[in-house]
């Protein structure tokens, strides 16, 4: 779900929240329940409450106009601060080519840590303890040691930097002749930055294109010569007859200027039956419909902003090249969002060289390049039902055949591997809470500690286990279980994943029903509340692997390339199989759907009972864990997540 300006999601209902600074600087939280599910509804009236709260702050705010800047002085702060910042990158790169080898990967990086750092002031402001260890730790943490060395040592040779940056804005208040008020300061303060990240946003475009920028002042200046363009010298001889051409058919707006994520939008608005409504279920869960939007975006990132009707084959050829060279991780960095897919392609590139990157990780695998291809189509197809004459696009020549056995793809853990995996300290005793993939003696008990010992002993997806709610659990005659279902926030795969799945006698010995009561006491309402985001815009099960198991598995040297924790289903499944345990009962425990009348329509849900005995056949690969008093995270470590920048490179000087 993409992020939505000011709104929240707690749980399945949306909030708008805003603080609103008056001219004492001292904020002013806003905060209601939209008392909605639907994210396009909290849109709306996310964008409606924030225009309100504008207006709001005008009528309080005893000085609301003191700010005076006008939008040419603006423009020519902005102006000097770009042109200042583009002079720099310049001299850096020609530097850098004079001395390394690597210059490309050395600009790009460099390119890099500017706009993550502009682009964070320009967002957040310069905190008071600017450069601080303090301040780096808390702002970047995602950088290695060395680089937040290296952010310490340049704010180190700038001492009293936030001071230095409003010195900066004040002379450039004088040089635009405005009156230098605390308002006008900071507004200073923000273009200049502003300025500096347009340069830098500039500057990646030219890495990607070098002709670029030059072309437009080319351009420019052919406009503005005084030499007149040639005179048509009329011909002597006959003039040969042109062969009349049809004109093309008009197309009425919007379908004319109509672009790519405009028009899956609009596609979406149009087919109520695709996301349904409170009694009537979707043909598109949430995740379908942010995957199709996101292959929009795809597209146009990769063909640029002209409308969607004039796409043809050459520019699907562009995009698949594109697939190709595109690393895995895209877009999990917010700096992308901005770039286009040829500056991340190169982005990659560099840090392959530099040996940042696995080369294994560029190129988007088959089954992705195929969704992609299969959501541009149906885009196409639709618009193509309102703008007559589209290009026709062979798609067949597009999509990709994966010839692997479906049991092979991905390889299920083994009882071995499943011992050494919860042998690691995270389940054994950690050194301490920031540091639990460390030997110690003190064990937490979390999405960290029970997620994995979740899947192993019921085989269920990543997303059904982390968006558990405390109301999705539920003991029976004695028998505790997890209902997977879509109601209270939650989602699944298909109709088929609605199910009861019992908790194996190992979970139960481990303590995860104290678990379960210790957050009802503490006034939790999810299993693990510490895997929500600020902005609702990240699934739980993104955060846990983000924040948990890509950690945990460079600590496994069996995992390979493509496992993950899908892996554990093949192993449920493929162990239950060696046990006999019947087919059907193995779907239900699971979430698969049977085929055939028998298997599928008459026959029932397998009883909780019969699930139990199930789960308990799975093999015991933490049966010399020791089972310990629930320790629950701070509660502050329990609050929802605020959003992080990723910045690489090596910080220059202003």
């Amino acid at each position: 779900m993409p992020a939505i300006q000011n709104v929240e999601r707690r749980g399945a209902v949306y909030y708008w929240r805003r603080a609103v600074r008056f001219q004492d600087g001292k904020p002013f939280i806003l905060r209601l329940s939209l008392r909605t599910t639907i994210q396009s509804v909290a849109r709306h009236m996310g964008t409606a409450m924030t225009a309100k709260s504008e207006m709001l702050k005008m009528n309080l705010g005893p000085n609301g106009r003191s700010a005076t800047l006008t939008t040419i002085q603006k423009a020519a702060i902005f102006r000097k601060a770009m042109e200042e910042m583009r002079d720099h990158l310049e001299q850096a790169h020609v530097g850098y080519q004079r001395t390394d080898p690597d210059a490309a990967y050395m600009i790009v990086g460099l390119v890099d840590i500017y706009e993550a750092m502009m682009r964070d002031f320009v967002t957040h402001g310069v905190p008071e303890n600017v450069g601080s260890p303090e301040h780096v730790r808390e702002r970047f943490p995602d950088l290695s040691e060395e680089q937040r060395d290296s952010l310490l040592e340049f704010f180190a040779s700038q001492p009293n930097w936030r001071e230095r940056s409003r010195g900066r804005a004040s002379r450039e208040l004088e040089s635009v002749g405005v009156e230098e008020t605390e308002d006008n300061v900071d507004i200073a303060r923000k273009v200049n930055f502003e300025g500096r990240l347009a340069a830098a946003l500039e500057y990646r475009r030219r890495l990607a294109d070098p002709a670029s920028m030059w072309a437009a002042l080319m351009d420019s200046s052919s406009a503005s010569s005084s030499t007149p363009p040639p005179v048509a010298v009329p011909s002597t001889s006959a003039a040969p007859i042109e062969p009349r051409i049809s004109p093309e058919p008009e197309v009425a707006e919007p379908w004319a200027s109509m672009n790519a994520v405009e028009a899956a939008a609009r596609f979406i608005a149009d087919n109520p039956k695709i996301t349904g409504d409170a009694r009537r279920r979707g043909r598109w869960d949430e995740k379908t419909r942010s995957q199709f939007e996101a292959a929009a975006r795809l597209l146009q990132k990769s063909y640029g902003e002209k409308p969607l009707r004039l796409v043809t084959r050459e520019d699907i050829v562009r995009l698949n090249a594109h697939f190709s060279r595109l690393p895995a991780s895209h877009h999990k960095r917010r700096q992308h969002d901005s770039m286009t897919l040829e500056e991340i392609c190169l982005e990659a590139e560099a840090e392959v060289r530099a040996g940042k990157r696995d080369r294994t990780t560029i190129g988007l695998g088959t089954s992705t390049t195929n969704r992609h291809f299969l959501f541009i189509k149906e885009l196409l197809e639709w618009i193509g039902k309102h703008v007559p004459g589209l290009a026709p696009i062979a798609w067949e020549d597009f999509y990709y055949r994966d010839d692997r056995d479906a049991r092979e793809q991905r390889d299920a853990y083994t009882e071995d591997e499943g011992r050494a995996l919860f042998r690691l300290p995270i389940w054994t005793g950690g050194q301490s809470l920031g540091r639990r993939l460390e030997q110690g003696s003190d064990v937490w008990h979390d999405a960290g500690y029970w997620v994995l010992p979740i899947a192993w002993y019921t085989g269920c997806r990543r997303e059904e286990i982390c968006q558990l709610t405390l109301a999705d659990v539920g003991c029976d005659d004695g028998i505790w279980y997890f209902t997977i279902t879509d109601e209270n926030g939650g989602r699944v795969k298909n109709r088929s994943a609605k199910r009861d799945v019992p908790f194996a006698e190992e979970l139960v010995r481990l303590g995860l029903p104290q678990y379960v009561e210790a957050l009802r006491s503490a006034g939790e309402t999810l299993l693990f509340p510490e895997l929500r985001t600020e902005s609702g815009s990240r699934s739980y099960g993104d955060v846990y692997y983000k924040n948990w198991w890509t950690k945990i598995a460079k600590r496994l040297e069996f995992v390979e390339a493509g496992q993950a924790i899908h892996a554990f289903r093949h192993m449920v499944t493929t162990e239950l199989k060696f046990r006999e345990v019947f087919l059907e009962t193995r779907a239900d425990l699971v979430g698969h759907s049977m085929s055939g009348e028998t298997a599928g329509r008459y026959s029932k849900a397998a009883r909780l009972s019969r699930l139990k005995e199930a789960v308990d056949q799975i093999p015991k690969v933490t049966d010399r864990l020791r089972a310990s008093s629930i320790r629950l995270l701070p509660v502050a470590q329990r609050a929802p997540r605020p959003a992080r920048n990723k910045i690489k490179g090596n910080p220059g000087q202003f």
